[in-house]
């Protein structure tokens, strides 16, 4: 399907690169996917949630910042980076504003951009009916687990034991808050299986059937 580029225009005026695919027919659901800091939106994951939500019939919107290229935002502090995404994911949801033609919403971020979504997501009222995935979130963060606690919207973790970011004790609070939780065993911070291609490719099924189900 064709991708229409969307100019977004964020931090510091730098441009947030962004793709609209629309679907064959005229579509009220929009899916808007975060990447992670190097996880591009045509890795795995991010690349069949695309597939799965065009399928469904949904347009979709990819945000393809790419922050790990840009050395102004690897030499900045830890404070401004956190201000930088901060402000990337709010010009994105201004562009998502501007689109003023759909009735659902679903945002989905890898790692960092589960930081770009507990971020920006709670300030924003016109968010609080949409729904969230949350793949492999980045609790280590800061603000992080903080903002995520105040996001009361429909939600799903998926997360692995192998994960550096895996702490039960923010499952526990998701599920607290009614968000489902699935935790996948031995799955890394890619949900993949180190070393092993058939179990990371079994897993994938798994992970995006349970997606599936929870979307529809």
């Amino acid at each position: 399907m064709p991708a229409e580029a969307l100019t977004i225009v964020g931090h510091r005026s730098h441009p947030v690169p962004g793709a609209l695919i629309r679907a064959p027919e005229k579509s009220r659901h929009l899916a808007v996917l975060f990447p992670g800091f190097g996880y591009r939106n045509t890795m795995p994951l991010l690349y069949y949630s695309r597939a799965l939500l065009l399928a469904r019939g949904a347009d979709v919107l990819t945000v393809d910042y790419a922050y790990d290229t840009l050395p102004a935002f690897l030499e900045a502090q830890n404070e401004e980076k956190l201000a930088w995404i901060r402000s990337d994911a709010s010009a994105v949801f201004d562009a998502v504003e501007a689109l003023d033609r759909y009735e659902r919403l679903t945002i989905i971020g890898k790692s960092a951009g589960t930081a770009a979504m507990a971020l920006t997501v709670p300030g924003r009222a016109e968010l609080a009916s949409a729904d969230l995935v949350w793949l492999t979130p980045g609790f280590n963060t800061p603000g992080m687990p903080e903002g995520m606690a105040q996001c009361r919207q429909r939600s799903i973790v998926f997360i692995g034991t192998a994960d550096p970011h895996y702490k039960e004790t923010h499952l526990a609070a998701a599920r607290s808050r009614g968000a489902e939780v699935a935790v996948f065993e031995g799955l890394d911070h890619g949900l993949e299986k180190s070393g092993d291609i058939h179990g990371s490719i079994t897993a994938m099924v798994h992970i995006m059937k349970r997606l599936d189900e929870w979307i529809g």
